[in-house]
């Protein structure tokens, strides 16, 4: 059945760059990036920021362990885990690594 009167959805607006953002848990390890945002609730969202975690803050994936277990990363000279559940809630923008000669 079809809606005649219906109206149009707004699509919401995607950055342009957002394909190049990935889920913190789509690094590789010793890999790093700058985080853009985060997505969760205010009280998820509030806990990362307090361990650091913010928009603009560069981070290093130092080890993933298996069967999605939590992460180690570098964030501000500071060594943390996360769940995986948690990491996979921070979006950040791959770093490049320039190729030498």
């Amino acid at each position: 059945m079809r809606f005649r009167h219906r109206r149009a959805v707004a699509k919401p607006q995607v950055a342009t760059d957002s394909k190049e953002m990935v889920s913190l848990t789509c690094l590789e390890e010793g890999k790093s990036g700058v985080i853009a945002y985060t997505h969760g609730g205010c009280g998820l969202v509030r806990r990362l920021a307090e361990m650091g975690l913010t928009p603009g803050v560069e981070v290093k994936l130092l080890r993933k362990c298996p069967f999605r277990g939590p992460l180690e990363i570098e964030v501000r000279g500071t060594a943390l885990a996360l769940g995986y559940g948690v990491a996979s809630k921070v979006f950040v923008k791959p770093s490049r690594t320039e190729a030498n000669g």
